[in-house]
């Protein structure tokens, strides 16, 4: 059973948020590239979402179903914070 997460508005710089990024095909561009799943107001939450994604991708992997540039990331963006250069630090989850 997975708990209930908060979601937030990702473009409220005004408070520290955690965002889950999952690196996937597109096939409306035919390329990888980076999607931004969900943001939340904390850390748990984000590694939790961030350990359900990487569980599946590595399933999927097992049966053959998911290439190896696939891969799950999360940042957080410090609310109103001088360390903001581009606002995000990013966390990587691989194999």
């Amino acid at each position: 059973m997975v708990a209930h997460m908060a979601e937030i508005n990702p473009n409220n710089e005004s408070i520290l948020s955690y965002t889950v990024r999952h690196h996937k095909f597109d096939p409306e561009t035919n390329h990888f590239r980076w999607f931004n799943i969900k943001t939340f107001d904390n850390e748990a939450e984000m590694t939790q979402l961030m350990n359900q994604i990487f569980e599946d991708i590595e399933r999927r992997r097992k049966m053959g179903e998911a290439d190896l540039k696939e891969q799950v990331a999360g940042s957080f963006s410090h609310a109103n914070s001088e360390l903001k250069s581009n606002g995000r630090a990013t966390y990587l989850v691989q194999e």
